[in-house]
């Protein structure tokens, strides 16, 4: 673990780059490392993964709690506000990644597979080759397990590093789980297709054995396979594309024939490379829609209002954005059972390093939210009391079953909370929303490349989305309730007054902020669907013959599940559907 240990890697800069790549992946994000590895993996074809961030791979971009989002220095975020939310009064900070491995190295490294449910949902609406079983496979290509027990349903060949860890790092998290075990199912593993779909989760990570994040960039893109590809693998970081380069073909359908990029710090210096075989997007369910508008892809009224030349009039574009709503909530609890005790104190700090460090465990693997919970809230009473759970409301398979709330226990809370003491422990219970119904949408705010998008999350617009958070809040208070029975020290720091609806929508409405889950904006989906899609089963864009899009934007709705482990499924996927369309080796 010598933390200050770095090699050189082989990158391109944009004015090397060659005329021409047999595929352009754009975004170096969760899924751009992915289809860049597996896409070169064939001798004879050359590719370019374009990444507007850095590849930077020092011990501190491998550090798992420095890099989370949250307590990092945020040079690899790209922040800014969405437009005025009406339904929580206020605009809330969107978040994205920013370098090679994208939002994966910001993350806070959760990884659950989504219950089965879900995907045959999407079979029977007509998605072809996206059952449970049929996706399956991909989830278990990217993966390799750590765990000391050999678990079938895992992979155990993948790029990809997960592990689960022995007890908790955190003592405040055997207080849940004692609570969690009086009143709630197990579930053994999310990966398990014979585990509950509701109940009790101990969280998988995306770290190494070394207690390093594994990114999609450490995991997909390390310096050997670079190395030994860079004559056919072009990575050019800090470059971003402008727009795409289309044409008609004699069927009268789209061809995309290159990318226009620019330098991410100038404006003058440009490069169009040609595609010859395809154009993959993956930089994400906010940049992808916004690339595809700059290049005249879209709902032709907003494009004629921008002045862009229209291209191909695709109505789903933007539209149908969706994101997990968490809504925090803040305790008091022991000194030396959350993650504050290394912040107000120096030899708890030097404690932790020091165990990083030399063993690669401690809190600096950054495992804040060390299990979780997953629910119905239909199950949940007004007073936070779950009602009886029948063996059918167990079954992953069982449409009805698919959670739609989340209880994130986390080891630190809000300080400055009033009423918070800083001189004990601080601990949150955090419900979210996940089977959302509201619906936002994007626009461009300009057309510069570089500018946001105008984004609107539409939060808690529809009553369902009111009623589960409330539920959520519920559960989250009942837990606490339970803590406190079994001798807990737990005090209230930033809860809601009462469990009435009304103290639950004022409470919400003040605290309400996004998990940065965001989802939807180019669907997967037929064009005549009542929610019109924008690319069809096999990745690609409507009315086109050579573009892909590969990231959450493509999710039919946002997944009940943390996204990024779908997004490596989904990438693994799209990956063996191209090496088939054009007879890839690998």
């Amino acid at each position: 673990m010598w933390p200050f240990t770095t090699t050189v890697r082989p990158f391109v800069a944009l004015e090397d780059l060659s005329v021409e790549y047999d595929f352009i992946v754009v975004g170096g994000g969760n899924a751009g490392c992915v289809l860049a590895r597996r896409l070169s993996e064939d001798p004879s074809k050359t590719v370019l993964l374009i990444e507007r961030g850095d590849d930077d791979d020092s011990w501190f971009a491998r550090t798992p709690l420095t890099t989370t989002y949250q307590f990092s220095d945020k040079k690899h975020s790209n922040i800014f506000s969405s437009v005025f939310e009406n339904h929580i009064g206020r605009s809330v900070t969107c978040v994205t990644g920013l370098g090679l491995g994208g939002c994966t190295r910001i993350n806070g490294c959760q990884y659950t597979c989504g219950v089965p449910a879900e995907f045959d949902a999407w079979s029977r609406d007509g998605r072809k080759g996206w059952s449970y079983a049929e996706l399956k496979p991909f989830f278990q290509r990217s993966e390799t397990w750590l765990g000391r027990d050999r678990r079938e349903y895992h992979g155990h060949c993948g790029p990809l590093s997960v592990a689960s860890y022995e007890g908790y790092y955190y003592k405040c998290f055997e207080a849940v789980e004692k609570a969690c075990q009086l009143i709630l199912p197990r579930i053994g593993d999310t990966h398990s297709p014979v585990d509950p779909s509701i109940g009790w989760y101990k969280m998988q990570f995306t770290i190494d054995s070394s207690g390093r994040r594994s990114s999609s960039y450490r995991a997909y893109l390390p310096m050997d396979i670079l190395a030994s590809r860079k004559d056919r693998l072009h990575v050019c970081t800090g470059a971003l594309a402008r727009k795409l380069c289309f044409s008609r073909n004699n069927d009268g359908s789209t061809c995309v024939n290159g990318v226009e990029i620019q330098g991410i710090n100038s404006d003058d210096v440009s490069v169009t490379v040609q595609a010859k075989c395809e154009v993959i997007l993956c930089c994400g369910a906010l940049r992808t829609p916004q690339l595809l508008l700059l290049s005249g892809v879209g709902p032709k009224k907003h494009l004629q209002e921008m002045n862009v030349d229209v291209v191909l009039d695709s109505p789903g574009v933007g539209e149908h954005l969706q994101d997990h709503l968490i809504v925090p909530t803040g305790y008091n609890c022991p000194l030396f059972d959350s993650l504050w005790a290394m912040i107000i104190r120096p030899t708890v700090l030097v404690r932790e390093l020091y165990n990083y460090l030399r063993y690669g465990s401690g809190w600096f693997l950054g495992t804040l939210v060390e299990l979780e919970i997953f629910f119905l809230s239909s199950l949940i009473e007004k007073d936070g009391r779950v009602k009886s759970i029948s063996r059918e409301r167990e079954d992953p398979f069982n449409a009805e079953n698919i959670p739609d709330i989340a209880i994130l226990p986390c080891s630190i809370s809000e300080p400055s909370a009033e009423g918070a003491d800083k001189w004990r422990g601080l601990f949150g219970f955090n419900p979210a929303l996940l089977r959302v119904t509201s619906r936002g949408s994007l626009r461009l705010r300009s057309l510069d490349p570089k500018d946001a998008p105008l984004c609107k999350l539409n939060y808690l617009n529809t009553p369902e989305d009111r009623v589960a958070m409330r539920a959520g809040l519920r559960l989250s208070a009942e837990i606490a309730r339970q803590m406190c029975n079994a001798g807990y020290p737990l005090k209230e720091i930033s809860v809601p007054k009462s469990l009435e609806d009304a103290d639950l929508d004022s409470f919400m409405q003040g605290r309400a902020d996004s998990m940065y889950h965001y989802s939807s904006t180019c669907r997967m989906a037929p064009l005549d669907d009542p929610l019109p899609g924008v690319v069809n089963d096999d990745f690609r864009v409507h009315g086109t013959t050579n573009l892909r899009i590969v990231d959450a934007s493509i999710f039919p709705a946002v997944p009940a599940a943390h996204p990024q482990a779908l997004v490596y499924a989904v990438a693994e996927k799209c990956s063996d559907t191209i090496a088939k369309s054009h007879s890839l080796l690998g």
